[in-house]
């Protein structure tokens, strides 16, 4: 018989009994005997075992009514509330300050639950079970993602999410109104070290030019200026620059205001404000770079992959060269000209040459390359003219026009690749003339230092020539020796004076000093004191040769065994087998050849 549902209308007597409501019996017969007595009001039920009564439940004892009517009210109140806690309520919504705990820790880092469950107990005396922490760190990465990204990664954060509606090149409306130049280390490996390019490209046009150098120094900047203006034709309007030394520094600075560009640096931490050089540099990373020998990888899980498998496949995790720094700026060279100028950009609509020509208004010409050199040259700092022309690194420059300008304040600049020349300017910034060291003109730094040090080793040399010409005739060693000597013959000549002094006593001192002198032995009673203390010795004990053959036999015997014997002893015991005396006793004994067993050893084994 199926189980009757929780508001049946009539129930057997089973059911009431197994109901235990108060006032009636718990067991079947005496729920059938209870309703017999009192005439309950029943229905006839078909079962197994035929027709049963089942019992109304309004015709029960009012007591027993009561009771069921009761807890059947009490499960239609628990049927009709939500099961669990109400949506959107958990234990860090009813703990707030955790769950800001818990939104520092995640900005600050990716860590595992176990960990920030540690970090919590520091601070909180309650805390959420682990799978409750569980799911709110997973609900906080979901829903919290761009806020965690731009706390952790902030180059991530600006690359994926930040807003880029515009176009920077919409800053520009002509080619060479504005240039961007950045630096890179140079993602592939060269056999005379790792290098770095500078690129430039004209935001207008995508035009690009790339130079590879030892680093960003402000040498390399300016190399990197003259050839560009050069080789185009032209020079920019702005110069859109990062906040680098290489860039920022007092010799570009004055370079470009003399020319005339504007110097725009971007804002701190911000180099998305030149991202087309950015993009130029990944583009040939992703292009060209990665095909190389020796490429190094854009980032740190790039890298590891490309160690792991030079490993499995030389043995070594390191990354061989392949190019030198010349091939390098050959292939930089033909990737720019033969592929990225001549293909269509999206963004252009048109490859980087046809926009280039299709500038609406021409650029700035380039001045000539006398003229670009002295104004992109190095700032050297200011000097006062003098009689002797002007002073600098120990050298004398000197040209006819500095006479107008004796004892002015000018400023001077130098290439680098010629230590004998300095270009001078007046206090307004304008050029006067190129002032000459005759002993330097045409002697690059490197070249003087050189020359410097060829000079000192020159002195130094001559300086140890002589000096072994002066030892010849001074003997150090010899003088030592004499020294030394000397110094020993003084030490036994030399008698000390006495030091003046006073007299100084104590009681103690006193009492020494007139304490009797100890009556001391004589010598003779010394001697016969000594000679009656004396142990008397004892006499050798002498053996007999049969004792000492016993006695060697029972060594021998026992080393053959393995037993520890002393080593000496096992040595006396052979020197002696050897000798006459033993192997006479041998053959008295009847047994010549033979080691016999020691006296000791055949009276036990008599026993």
């Amino acid at each position: 018989m199926s189980a009757p549902s929780k508001l049946a209308s009539h129930l057997s007597a089973q059911e009431i009994a197994d109901l235990r409501l108060a006032g009636l019996p718990t067991t079947k017969k005496g729920v059938q005997l209870r309703a017999n007595s009192e005439d309950w009001p029943w229905q006839p039920r078909p079962g197994r075992g035929g027709i049963t009564r089942a019992y109304s439940v309004m015709g029960l004892p009012e007591e027993a009514r009561a009771d069921l009517l009761g807890r059947r009210a009490d499960a239609v109140d628990a049927e009709a509330r939500p099961v669990g806690r109400p949506k959107g309520i958990d234990w860090f919504s009813q703990h707030q300050d955790a769950a800001d705990a818990v939104m520092v820790i995640l900005a600050n880092h990716r860590r595992s639950s176990r960990t920030i469950m540690k970090l919590l107990a520091t601070r909180f005396d309650k805390l959420p079970s682990l799978p409750t922490l569980q799911r709110f760190i997973k609900k906080v990465e979901d829903e919290q993602r761009v806020l965690l990204t731009a706390t952790r990664d902030p180059d991530r954060f600006k690359s994926r999410y930040r807003p880029a509606l515009g176009r920077m090149d919409a800053t520009v409306s002509y080619a060479h109104e504005m240039w961007e130049i950045d630096t890179t280390k140079a993602d592939v490996m060269c056999t005379d070290g790792r290098k770095s390019i500078l690129g430039i490209i004209d935001r207008w046009s995508r035009r690009s030019r790339f130079l590879v150098v030892e680093s960003e120094s402000a040498q390399s900047v300016r190399r990197m200026l003259v050839s560009t203006i050069m080789a185009w034709g032209v020079m920019p309007g702005t110069l859109k620059v990062d906040n680098g030394s290489g860039f920022m520094n007092q010799s570009i600075i004055t370079a470009l205001d003399a020319l005339g560009i504007i110097l725009d640096p971007c804002l701190p931490g911000h180099p998305e404000d030149k991202p087309h050089v950015e993009r130029l540099f990944g583009t040939f990373n992703r292009e060209r770079a990665s095909l190389l020998k020796g490429f190094l990888g854009h980032n740190v899980a790039q890298a590891q992959q490309l160690r792991a498998r030079a490993k499995k496949e030389k043995g070594r995790a390191v990354i061989e060269a392949a190019i030198d720094s010349a091939e390098l700026q050959r292939i930089l060279d033909a990737w720019v000209d033969g592929e990225y100028h001549q293909r269509t950009h999206s963004s252009l609509g048109m490859s980087p040459m046809a926009k280039w020509q299709s500038s609406p208004t021409p650029g700035r010409a380039a001045p000539s390359e006398s003229l670009l050199k002295i104004a992109l040259s190095a700032f050297v700092g200011h000097a006062t003219v003098g009689k002797r022309g002007i002073r600098w690194k120990s050298g004398r420059y000197w040209a006819p026009a500095l006479v107008a300008h004796m004892d002015r304040r000018v400023t001077l600049r130098r290439d680098e690749d010629d230590l004998g020349a300095l270009f001078v300017f007046d206090e307004d910034g304008n050029y006067i003339d190129t002032a000459i060291d005759a002993a330097r003109s045409g002697m690059s730094e490197q070249q003087y230092a050189l020359a410097a040090r060829r000079q000192f080793n020159a002195w130094v040399g001559e300086q140890k020539a002589e000096l072994k010409k002066k030892q010849g005739a001074f003997s150090i060693d010899k003088a030592r020796e004499q020294m030394l000597r000397a110094e020993a013959e003084a030490a036994g000549k030399l008698t000390h004076l006495p030091m003046p002094s006073r007299p100084l006593t104590t009681p103690v001192m006193d009492s020494i000093a007139n304490a009797p002198a100890p009556a001391l032995p004589d010598q003779a009673s010394l001697d016969e004191a000594m000679a009656r203390t004396a142990p008397t010795p004892k006499a050798a004990a002498v053996k007999s040769p049969a004792e000492k053959m016993a006695e060697a036999d029972a060594i021998i015997f026992a080393a053959e065994r393995g037993e520890a014997v002393d080593p000496d002893a096992l040595q006396r015991a052979r020197l002696y087998a050897t000798t006459s005396e033993y192997r006479a006793e041998k053959m008295v004994s009847g047994v010549f050849g033979a080691p016999v067993p020691a006296p000791a050893t055949r009276r036990q084994g008599a026993a």
